[in-house]
């Protein structure tokens, strides 16, 4: 894949601090998420057990919490954790959620790039990959997602 290094576990291993600047002090679920991502690598392996606790923590606080603004990162997170677990199908419904639900979030082009990219790559499924792809190239325009997913493009059969 042009341009694109492994991205399983990117936005965990990239984040596990940065749920602090959205810390509150009632949030106890958000002081939960901060232990769990503290803990979650052996090395480079992401524990099973962790990613586990973790995808629940994630969608209880966006439930209870919904209009925090950690909530579009959170699930962000748990897509990113769905994939390394091989749920392909949820990851990509939680990206389009993200995607399509948090129009402010600044990673909506990734979240577009990566429904695309677990289509190609994941479920070989060729003509959905490309019409993702497609996709990203018209709501992201003149992103780096974009120049990633034209490159995945002329890859894809």
């Amino acid at each position: 894949m042009v341009g694109l290094r492994r991205w399983r576990g990117w936005a965990l291993a990239g984040c596990v601090l940065a749920a602090a600047a959205f810390a509150s002090p009632e949030s106890s679920l958000l002081k939960d998420i901060q232990s769990l991502e503290s803990q979650a690598f052996e090395g480079d392996s992401l524990r099973p057990d962790v990613r586990r606790a973790l995808m629940v923590k994630y969608a209880d606080f966006a439930r209870l919490e919904g209009d925090h603004p950690f909530v579009p990162e959170a699930l962000f997170r748990r897509a990113d954790l769905l994939v390394s677990a091989g749920k392909f199908d949820h990851a990509i419904l939680q990206l389009q959620d993200v995607h399509d639900g948090y129009p402010a979030f600044d990673k909506r082009p990734l979240c577009a790039f990566l429904v695309a990219f677990i289509y190609d790559e994941h479920l070989k499924d060729k003509e959905l990959a490309r019409r993702s792809y497609e996709r990203v190239m018209v709501l992201h325009p003149d992103t780096p997602e974009a120049m990633l997913a034209q490159q995945s493009l002329a890859l894809v059969p």
